[in-house]
């Protein structure tokens, strides 16, 4: 995937341009190691700061000097965002939100996302992934991302929340894909349509989903329905939370375990060391996330007070984000950063975030890519790339990563 930086320019702007604006480059990484390395903290030409050595991006990730404030910072970029109905959800989402109410949002979910509730997940996902590996045997092939990868987060964590049936899963998958749209760092009025489509159509089926709970049982939904009424969350916060817990679950998911097994197949001599030590899977899955993580960019912050980022110093009111892709290749962080090493022993990546923000579903996230990473490569040890460098999904871009699809051929085995 990554090559030389000596061909590219030194402009930091350019730089930029080439990392946000379309036609996107195929390959992020030598564009964001080159902008680390002329210009670590940016203040782009477009409003906001970006940052991308390991460290300053850790920065954003835990600095109590650094608000969310993704909201306020939408409607001053543009009035449109004041009425808008994904962002009226988003800052019902806790990614989204600020202390003390993310504070108090996720003490409420954060018992339902422990190592022994993973443990009690376990055996369903691994049920469901090999389902999905028996399809794609029967099939002598087939789509990584649409024929596997798009059917396991969604499926495990509605197994959680409870409800939620394979047809409606379907609709919560293509509202989350519509909901992205609204992220991005530079949202243009047919990307605010359609995240606001599925903002309507995702936080009304999050309605009928709750309005059908009385809370008497022990799935998760029931679980926050009781919580709603404790008064601990209000009727936004139930909806936002059921639709973070459905979407974020899915996108970034299901591009780590597509985009991990593409990277595997690709490097035949890692694909040999983890067929050879299953118990590698967790590492290898880390490794995976770290050389081509599925979020490219933090979401933006905004400094309260003077910051020092590097060498420079940033006043307050001032958007910041995080180049993930930067951060992950920094070589003052990682050894030979831009090799695909499954027995790295450095700190693994920064993907999941850190600090108050770190991904609450972490532990599920990582669960899913061993398992389905793991038993994809055991499975099949004779596997290959039909297409050996897959398109790029545009409309993930640029705030995440992921291919349209990646097809692979399944020899049968004889014996």
């Amino acid at each position: 995937m990554t090559t030389p930086t000596a061909h590219l320019p030194n402009d930091a702007d350019v730089l930029v341009s080439m990392l946000l604006d379309p036609p996107f480059t195929h390959d992020p990484y030598p564009v964001a190691s080159r902008l680390r390395d002329v210009a670590p903290v940016h203040r782009t030409d477009r409003g906001f700061w970006l940052v991308s050595d390991a460290a300053s991006v850790e920065q954003v990730y835990r600095s109590p000097t650094m608000r969310i404030g993704f909201g306020a910072a939408r409607q001053d970029q543009d009035p449109q965002f004041a009425d808008s109905p994904s962002l009226q959800l988003f800052k019902r989402m806790l990614p989204f939100m600020d202390p003390p109410d993310h504070t108090r949002v996720r003490r409420v979910l954060a018992p339902y996302f422990t190592p022994r509730v993973m443990a009690g997940l376990r055996h369903y996902a691994e049920d469901l992934v090999d389902r999905l590996l028996d399809r794609l045997a029967a099939n002598g092939g087939g789509d990584l991302v649409f024929d596997f990868a798009n059917d396991i987060p969604v499926a495990v964590v509605c197994h959680l929340l409870g409800g939620v049936g394979e047809e409606d899963q379907i609709l919560c998958r293509d509202w989350a894909e519509g909901l992205v749209e609204g992220v991005h760092p530079e949202c243009t009025a047919d990307m605010l349509r359609k995240a606001d489509a599925a903002a309507v159509a995702f936080g009304a089926y999050a309605e009928r989903l709750i309005a059908g709970k009385d809370g008497s049982t022990d799935d998760l939904v029931s679980c926050l329905v009781r919580e709603h009424a404790a008064g601990t969350l209000d009727m936004q916060e139930l909806v936002g939370t059921v639709t973070t817990l459905i979407g974020a679950a899915f996108h970034n998911t299901r591009n780590h375990i597509a985009s991990g097994i593409y990277e595997l197949l690709r490097h035949p001599d890692q694909l040999a060391v983890l067929q050879g030590n299953p118990d590698l899977a967790p590492q290898a899955a880390e490794e995976l996330l770290r050389f081509d993580p599925p979020v490219q960019m933090t979401i933006p912050r905004i400094t309260t007070t003077d910051i020092v980022m590097g060498d420079v110093k940033i006043g307050p009111g001032e958007l910041v984000a995080g180049l993930i892709s930067g951060a992950n290749r920094d070589p003052a962080r990682y050894a030979e950063p831009d090799r695909l090493d499954i027995q790295r022993d450095d700190g693994g990546s920064i993907s999941f975030a850190s600090g108050i923000h770190s991904c609450l579903g972490i532990l599920m996230a990582r669960m899913e890519a061993q398992i389905a990473i793991g038993r994809f490569v055991q499975r099949f040890p004779t596997a290959r790339l039909i297409d050996e460098t897959p398109e790029i999904e545009p409309s993930a871009q640029p705030l995440t990563r992921g291919y349209k699809q990646v097809r692979v051929a399944l020899p049968r085995q004889i014996g």
